[in-house]
């Protein structure tokens, strides 16, 4: 139902409640107008030989009656007013993901095939003794036909 047609509803039950049953002010009587009174309120003091006026009404009418039609409206209207504007849940069925199962054919190793490593017979080295060289310039030709000299650090021979 649309949100503010139900609004609606429940603002017109609101109304009707709240103005349900006779209403009026002061000297409002359903016999009409007492001695001393006027239609729109109380004319002046006590009437002649009746002693003073007492008022035993309420606004809410004998008995409350005229506040009850007004306290139940409510109650509808806002019942209607809150299911209106309370959001309404949703319920979503779970959707089921499957994972594809993915089979691998085993990679087939074969087993190392050992070979005895042969037998290295070994004969000591004689080296000389390293000998140290001194650092030099030496020249080198160029490309474009130039000679330039170049240091050559020391080292070991």
């Amino acid at each position: 139902m649309n949100k503010k047609l139900v609004i609606t509803i429940g603002m017109a039950v609101l109304a009707v409640g709240a103005f349900a049953g006779p209403h009026g002010g002061p000297g409002f009587h359903h016999g009409g107008p007492r001695p001393g009174m006027h239609h729109g309120g109380f004319h002046g003091g006590p009437r002649p030989g009746f002693g003073p006026i007492h008022h035993h009404h309420s606004y809410w009418g004998r008995g409350g009656r005229n506040f009850w039609p007004g306290f139940v409206g409510g109650i509808i209207g806002g019942a209607i007013y809150g299911a209106a504007t309370t959001p309404a849940v949703v319920v979503s069925t779970p959707t089921v993901v499957t994972t594809p199962t993915v089979v691998t054919t085993p990679a087939v190793v074969p087993a190392p095939t050992v070979v005895a490593a042969p037998t290295v017979v070994t004969t000591p080295v004689v080296t000389a003794p390293r000998v140290w060289v001194e650092g030099r310039y030496i020249d080198q030709l160029q490309p474009n036909g130039t000679i330039v000299r170049v240091w050559q650090p020391g080292h070991y021979e």
